[in-house]
């Protein structure tokens, strides 16, 4: 019976190969980073070198400066409502994400696109020491049942995913 069971360890040590396998850790710092003023980028790097990131974009119409609103809206593949999953081949910088024509450094490596979720964010004021001016905006993200995919791989975020507070100046 030993040798059966070794057999099958060893058989499935030679068949299963993880090749290039490209997620790493999937961990992310804390900080979520904030670009754009109608439609935002959401972004928050890894903490393994900084060569992952997952990325959630945003329209004005969820990312208020108001609190009476929370909508969930969900994930599509492509417009204004994404959750992305990118896995570099070098370090990324803010310039990455922030620039009007993105930099062609570093190259992708990994595209996972979200195909289905949903994005909750509630928004919430700032106070001034003095408790009525309003000096910004935390924005909480939760990432609801996103399922990501490329090619025929697919990845599956926690049933509920806290994304992150990202944080925006008073309202003009």
């Amino acid at each position: 019976m030993k040798k059966v069971i070794l057999f099958f360890v060893l058989l499935l040590s030679i068949s299963c190969n993880d090749g290039d396998l490209d997620i790493s850790s999937f961990e992310f710092e804390d900080t979520v980073n904030i670009c754009g003023t109608n439609k935002y980028t959401l972004y928050r790097l890894s903490t393994n070198e900084q060569r992952e990131s997952l990325i959630v974009t945003l329209t004005d119409q969820q990312i208020r400066k108001d609190e009476d609103l929370v909508l969930p809206i969900n994930v599509s593949e492509n417009g204004d409502y994404t959750v992305t999953y990118r896995l570099f081949d070098d370090q990324l910088t803010s310039d990455y994400f922030c620039s009007a024509v993105p930099p062609v450094e570093p190259k992708v490596l990994k595209d996972w696109r979200g195909v289905s979720g949903t994005i909750v964010v509630q928004n919430e004021p700032i106070y001034d020491t003095d408790g009525e001016s309003i000096t910004g905006w935390k924005h909480y993200v939760v990432l609801i049942d996103v399922v990501l995919r490329v090619d025929d791989e697919e990845l599956k975020l926690d049933e509920t995913f806290v994304f992150g507070t990202a944080q925006t100046g008073p309202a003009s």
